[in-house]
């Protein structure tokens, strides 16, 4: 009898792929399955499913032409022949032998719907300092107790941990046809829709505080390839898939329905922050109605509002004339070419430091950068200056707003996708005009 089928797509992975199935092979729960599906990659990586399928009956493969990751797992759901489903993707790989095990036991024993469980992450190269994610992984808070799938959420997102992987799931396979879930095909983040129906839906859900999984960060992987309007359009899919489960909520849960509001803001923050930075041209203009409001209402393509990027630095340089000294709450990209501006204005004097959530290393009196101190925030913030938050990624916004709040600091600016771009075409111009 098979309890556990493990869906892996893979595409083009071949030299990660030997770590992904040795993983499997030294899984000791017999009871399983592992569903290898080549979606039509030209590596050859198929060959390498096959000698594991000459060892151990467990493995199985499917080859087809290339259907993209949602379709692909879709493929594997429809195929799986067990009493419980795990995605795997080829790249990453299981903690250890016993995974498969433990997952089963504790489904077993509290007649699960879904459980949810953490990821240890490798990073490839220079990857964390490019695209550090402990932050968005990594739990420091537990969440013992049978409950709701919407409990488990709204606790999560309260504690700003809520992590929409389907790999870090465990899911009934009965469950999840007779409630209609799959992946959204033919879109890109199509876990994001996946684990919020599958967390909506579950009335008997557990998260474990264990890091089975081994997400493995790489240079060239699909989340951290250079952007094209398929991820701006794949995002706002999901939002509007997302949206459109909310109106469905009922109105007396309203800590649900203030947090999935939370989502979705997340959601459009992130495409709109993909938007500013896609490589190619405009592609919005086939969308469906309700498509084309969103891009609209959203300012995204096409319907994006063109600022005048010189307003906004006449705007930088007069504030930064006009007060008594700047702290600059985040020493990264954005921090560093507003220094670079004001310097180029003559006004690098105004700024007093730059500022981080944690303590810089090394001595404090012996840490600068650009020739200016670097202050933990806590001390920072002692100064008379105004507090600047210079950074765009939504979640080190969230987070770095929340410590200002914890240290009583109610007024400060924050930098902007338009004031990051005109910074950014600023310093570009100014290389050129170098050169």
């Amino acid at each position: 009898m098979t309890v556990i089928s493990v869906i892996i797509p893979i595409y083009n992975v071949k030299s990660y792929l030997k770590d992904c199935m040795d993983s499997l092979a030294a899984q000791t729960f017999s009871d399983s399955e592992f569903i290898c599906i080549d979606d039509g990659s030209t590596d050859d990586s198929y060959l390498t499913v096959e000698k594991y399928i000459r060892k151990d009956k467990r493995f199985k493969l499917i080859r087809q032409k290339n259907k993209g990751l949602a379709e692909t797992r879709n493929v594997g759901i429809r195929n799986a022949q067990g009493k419980y489903i795990l995605f795997l993707d080829a790249d990453d790989y299981f903690a250890d032998g016993k995974v498969l095990d433990k997952l089963c036991q504790r489904a077993e024993e509290s007649r699960l719907e879904l459980l949810s469980f953490e990821t240890e992450l490798v990073y490839e190269g220079r990857m964390k300092e490019i695209d550090n994610k402990d932050f968005y992984y990594y739990k420091s808070h537990s969440y013992p107790g049978i409950r709701k799938g919407k409990d488990l959420f709204i606790e999560m997102m309260s504690n700003q941990e809520y992590c929409d992987s389907a790999c870090f799931l465990l899911i009934r396979r009965e469950w999840l046809l007779e409630r209609g879930i799959s992946f959204y095909p033919g879109i890109l983040y199509e876990d994001a829709l996946f684990c919020m129906q599958c967390f909506l839906a579950a009335d008997r859900m557990e998260h474990v505080s264990e890091r089975f999984y081994t997400y493995r960060i790489r240079e060239k992987s699909i989340m951290t390839s250079s952007v094209r309007w398929e991820n701006v359009r794949s995002r706002l899919v999901v939002y509007r898939e997302i949206l459109r489960l909310l109106l469905l909520q009922e109105k007396d849960e309203p800590s649900l329905q203030k947090f999935m509001t939370e989502y979705l803001s997340l959601i459009a923050s992130h495409a709109k922050y993909m938007d500013e930075f896609r490589i190619d041209g405009q592609s919005d203009r086939e969308l469906a109605p309700l498509d084309l409001l969103l891009v609209k209402t959203m300012e995204l393509g096409d319907y994006r509002i063109e600022v005048n990027e010189q307003v906004i630095l006449n705007g930088l340089e007069k504030l930064a004339a006009d007060s008594e000294g700047i702290v600059l709450y985040g020493a990264g990209e954005v921090g560093r070419m507003f220094f670079q501006f004001l310097k180029d204005k003559g006004l690098s004097g105004k700024v007093l430091c730059y500022a981080t959530s944690g303590n810089p290393k090394g001595s404090l009196a012996e840490e600068e950068l650009d020739g200016i101190p670097v202050l933990p925030i806590s001390e920072a913030v002692k100064q008379p200056g105004q507090v600047i938050l210079s950074v765009i990624a939504y979640q080190a916004r969230m987070d770095m707003q929340q410590t200002l709040s914890q240290l009583g600091v109610r007024e400060f600016q924050i930098f902007d996708q338009y004031i990051y771009r005109a910074l950014r075409h600023y310093a570009s111009s100014a290389v050129c005009e170098e050169l």
